[in-house]
């Protein structure tokens, strides 16, 4: 009799405390991210069989568990990568916007003045300083056509340089899942499960959501498979891929993120295989190569078309006129083909300015035919964008600047949405497997009185067997 409460009450104080150890484990990691609530899972020992029926032997831990939800997990790991693509290029977009302004320090107005220029030219032909104004505005718009092109630039490099540390990331992380994996699978014939290391997998795999959308499937031993969205393979067991950025081969401006293959005739060099952009799905990487390969991209043709057919408007009026001296006139850029990273101003003498009518026509040094044509340049539809309709210089650089403004809002709109989407999943997910410190109070007043009340079938034992030794003195 002595034996057996003594068994129960032991065992009641032992569930007690785990019981209350894990409650305390629970409130101490209430604000680490990605810790899952624990709880101990107990069951009634089997019974002992007397002629007078069955006994109960008390309680027995089984196991300790975690709170965790595989479809609430997965949901908020793509909502994740969904969130961070979009927000990483809304980003780039709100940096992109600054590189074409609106008002006296756009393209647009600098080009208009240019051609406004003209008035006092064609006002007075021979006045050199009028003439000098001209070549004074075409420098300042060529110089605002490079300020716009090196922002271009600077937003291509850097969207490189985010491309190149988020890879390394991404494969800093692969590798850690990969350790993890085998430390999981370790403990896979002990039938528990080691709920800290699946808590820090897990945080790992949410973590990689946010640079690259990745998918996972469970081995039977435990380890973790991951796949990139578009289904190449990162992890496997305890083997982890190694991703690289490389230059795109048509372009070398543009950076690609490539897979690292074995090369067999020199292994320090191993071959790296472009993967198409299908197979990256989602996250900052997938955020990144959008701006580049779709914003960016549309807004550096835009950019072109608008320099390259404005330049070739106003050489084609300048050399279809005759200068101070009665020559044909030479072309004020150079740079042709026209390109905003290469454009100049080539004209540097003021009479080399065709304001007068070209031939047959007689020659008048005083004639201001052809600088009124290049006055005219204003207002007539020089400039075709989109495959649309052409425009005045005016309405081409408005159209570049809304066409810029809708992908900003799209971004803006596509980021709104993804990031509410992102937090209501994380929050469903927390509301299943979060602590909630309330909840954890409550039970660590009753598992503490499960423990006082064990002690007290202890504490009666004892007594007990006082009383049986005193009764056999």
């Amino acid at each position: 009799m002595g034996s057996g409460i003594y068994s129960l009450g032991t065992g009641a104080m032992f569930a007690a405390q785990a019981m209350l150890d894990t409650t305390a484990h629970n409130i101490s990691n209430v604000n680490t991210p990605g810790y899952s609530r624990q709880r101990v899972e107990l069951a009634t020992e089997d019974g002992l069989f007397t002629g007078a029926g069955f006994f109960g032997r008390g309680v027995r831990l089984t196991t300790v568990s975690r709170a965790t939800n595989e479809v609430l997990t997965k949901e908020a790991n793509n909502n994740t990568a969904a969130s961070s693509a979009d927000a990483t290029r809304l980003n780039k977009l709100t940096q992109l916007e600054k590189a074409l302004p609106l008002g006296e320090a756009g393209l647009g107005y600098s080009a208009t003045q240019f051609l406004n220029a003209f008035v006092d030219v064609s006002n007075q032909p021979l006045d050199m300083s009028a003439r000098q104004v001209v070549l004074a505005r075409a420098q300042e718009w060529v110089s605002r056509v490079h300020t716009a092109d090196q922002q271009l630039t600077q937003l291509q490099n850097g969207v490189v340089s985010d491309l190149t540390l988020n890879v390394a990331q991404v494969n800093n992380l692969s590798q850690q899942i990969a350790e993890v994996n085998q430390s999981i699978a370790t403990f896979k014939g002990s039938g528990h499960t080691p709920n800290d290391l699946l808590d820090r997998r897990d945080k790992m795999v949410n973590d990689l959501n946010k640079l690259v959308q990745v998918k996972t499937v469970e081995a039977d031993d435990g380890s973790l498979s991951v796949f990139l969205g578009g289904g190449q393979l990162l992890v496997l067991s305890n083997k982890a891929q190694t991703l690289s950025v490389v230059r795109d081969p048509v372009d070398s401006s543009l950076g690609r993120v490539a897979l690292q293959t074995p090369n067999a005739s020199n292994p320090s060099l191993p071959n790296n295989r472009i993967l198409d952009a299908s197979q990256l799905t989602g996250g900052a990487i997938k955020g990144l190569l959008s701006f580049q390969d779709v914003d960016l991209a549309a807004t550096r043709q835009d950019l072109e078309a608008f320099v390259s057919q404005f330049a070739a408007a106003v050489d084609g009026a300048q050399v279809a006129g005759r200068t101070m001296t009665g020559s044909v006139g030479s072309p004020i850029f150079a740079g042709g083909p026209y390109s905003a990273s290469t454009i100049a101003v080539s004209l540097t003498d003021p009479a080399g300015i065709a304001a007068a009518e070209g031939p047959p026509s007689p020659f008048s040094a005083s004639d201001n035919t052809n600088a009124r044509n290049m006055l005219g340049l204003r207002d007539q539809s020089i400039i075709t964008l989109d495959n649309l309709p052409p425009s005045s210089l005016t309405d081409a650089y408005s159209q570049m600047i809304g066409n810029l403004g809708v992908l900003v809002q799209n971004g803006r709109t596509a980021a709104g949405i993804s990031s509410t989407l992102e937090n209501n999943s994380k929050q469903m997910l927390s509301g299943e497997t979060g602590v909630n410190l309330d909840e954890e109070a409550s039970r660590l007043i009753q598992f503490q009185q499960s423990y006082q009340a064990a002690a007290k079938v202890l504490q009666v034992a004892q007594t007990v067997f006082d009383t049986l030794l005193n009764l056999s003195r």
